[in-house]
């Protein structure tokens, strides 16, 4: 699905907890919120529902919309994003925005961009949305699998060997964990916080947890798209 992702998130950032009430008779787009490990099909997944139920996919767009409300360059704040620090190494913070920025600075930049999608409807990829969402309804989803069933899918969409995608799988989950730990101090691998969690270990197609999703989805009592039916 092609989107204006500049314009898109642009004015989802206008429009950020403005108050404005949902026209009546309007329904709700649903949220899906997407936590994955890396070479667990999740992103794949995570594609092919927005194609079935006619939903965008944000991922990076998140990291437009931060970067762009706190002036800096998309590269920093992807790194900020995928080395984040504790409250010790504050001083990286300073470094990358070349002001003084804190943490709740950016986690606030964060929060207000992840409800201003989830007014909107969609699927969005990570980014600790689960958390920031919930009080409010959406689904959230975690696709994970094995280091080992992640590190050969890695290693055949990256063409490197086996034990370097191994390495890169750890690393990424590392990673991602502090990151949640330290922004939000949850754990990411607690199935708690998901009401779906699916192991990709034994799949060769992600069309299974799609199904699985858009099942999910219609038992939680959250609003499926009307071109759901007309796939089914």
């Amino acid at each position: 699905m092609s989107i204006d992702a500049q314009g898109v998130v642009r004015a989802l950032v206008r429009a950020a907890e403005s108050g404005h009430e949902r026209p009546p008779g309007e329904v709700r787009r649903p949220t899906i919120i997407v936590s994955r490990t890396m070479g667990s099909g999740g992103d794949a997944a995570a594609r092919a529902l927005g194609a079935r139920l006619g939903l965008e996919v944000y991922g990076s767009e998140i990291l437009d919309a931060v970067a762009r409300q706190a002036k800096v360059d998309k590269k920093l704040m992807s790194s900020l994003n995928e080395y984040a620090v504790t409250a010790a190494d504050a001083w990286l913070y300073a470094a990358f925005f070349a002001k003084n920025v804190s943490r709740d600075d950016y986690l606030a930049q964060l929060a207000a961009t992840v409800r201003a999608l989830h007014r909107l409807g969609g699927i969005i990829l990570g980014r600790g949305a689960y958390v920031i969402l919930e009080n409010r309804p959406a689904l959230r989803v975690r696709i994970t699998g094995s280091v080992e069933a992640c590190a050969v899918r890695v290693a055949a969409e990256d063409g490197i060997g086996l034990e370097e995608a191994k390495e890169k799988v750890r690393e990424s989950n590392r990673k991602r964990g502090k990151f949640v730990w330290d922004m939000f101090h949850r754990r990411l691998n607690d199935p708690t916080n998901f009401d779906l969690v699916v192991n990709t270990d034994k799949l060769v197609s992600m069309d299974p947890v799609v199904d699985m999703i858009v099942a999910m989805q219609g038992a939680t009592g959250l609003a499926v798209p009307k071109a759901t039916a007309a796939a089914g």
